[in-house]
């Protein structure tokens, strides 16, 4: 099955400002600023860059002389055992994210994945119709792709190849440090306009269908979920206008409104972020969910999911 042999690597978000939001999720007792990601496999050689300069378009390939001193954009929050790439764009033209930030706002646009079979997985998605819209090679090999999946749900896949040795030990110190939740990440909620034809959608890709579809009491929302790899992908639509996912449709259209965490006493958490000043937006009827308001900067909410006693 796909994504069987998948981990989770990061969660992207692209935002215009990475260090107002990286302290923005720190000052709530979310997130902890961990540093930027150590750097793909490096190796003296040639790299080769393609992508899209926009969303719908023809791409451009660089190519280069891999070695010497590097860059680094990107800052890291850790929250649970969730890396969530901050990712600095200038909205407008260039490339692909920075049209995907001006016609969005800032927000999840890819989440991406550790998987030891990367290429027979992107040749799964081509003959889905999925365009690959960035692949970044170094001597030949695939460091990482994005696959563009943004028919429902308006998210996109990235893949990278196995973790080396090394990315282990830096996620396993960010995950020890004493500041960070010891939440586990469980997925994404993602606001649709058509429940059965996203999951429809995301079953042919080779998703597979955790659940039929219902209605969550207390949230204004129907809900049926597809998981790959560790992860699961809540897709919701409205059904009433007290709807959390309501607001977000409206302004950004469909994609991922929050992440979901599991927490083992959901009601020390919760008063954890009020007294850090973090609203309750809504909670499920019966308590087992609570969605809170952390969209000030990179505009995305953290669910809190109670652990269900074994």
């Amino acid at each position: 099955m796909l994504g069987d042999n998948w981990e989770l690597n990061h969660v992207g978000l692209m935002i215009t400002n990475r260090n107002a939001t990286l302290r923005h999720f720190q000052s709530m007792g979310v997130g902890v600023s961990v540093g930027p990601q150590p750097l793909l496999p490096h190796e003296p050689g040639e790299g080769s860059l393609m992508y899209y300069s926009t969303l719908d378009g023809d791409p451009v390939t660089n190519t280069y002389r891999t070695g010497g001193a590097h860059t680094f954009n990107d800052g890291e929050s850790q929250i649970g055992d969730c890396q969530l790439e901050c990712y600095p764009m200038r909205p407008g033209p260039g490339m692909f994210i920075s049209e995907y930030l001006e016609n969005q706002g800032p927000g999840i646009n890819h989440i991406c994945f550790n998987s030891d079979t990367i290429d027979s997985d992107t040749d799964l998605f081509l003959d889905k119709d999925c365009a690959l819209v960035f692949d970044a090679q170094v001597n030949g090999r695939t460091v990482e792709n994005y696959l563009d999946t943004r028919k429902h749900g308006n998210m996109m896949i990235s893949l990278r190849p196995p973790p080396t040795d090394w990315e282990r030990s830096w996620k396993a110190n960010n995950e020890a440090h004493p500041l960070v939740n010891d939440w586990r990440f469980r997925g994404v909620g993602i606001g649709v306009r058509n429940l059965d034809s996203t999951v429809n959608y995301y079953e042919e890709l080779g998703f597979s269908k955790k659940n039929e579809k219902r209605e969550v009491l207390g949230l204004g929302i129907e809900r049926q979920s597809v998981s790959i790899g560790p992860i699961s992908f809540d897709f919701s639509c409205t059904t009433s206008e007290a709807s959390v996912y309501l607001d977000s449709l409206k302004r950004r259209g469909e994609g991922v409104n929050d992440l979901a965490f599991e927490v083992s006493d959901i009601e020390q958490e919760t008063d954890k972020l009020i007294r850090k000043g973090v609203e309750v937006l809504v909670r499920s009827q019966d308590k087992s969910e609570a969605y809170f308001d952390t969209r000030g900067e990179g505009n995305i909410m953290i669910r809190l999911m109670q652990e269900e006693s074994s």
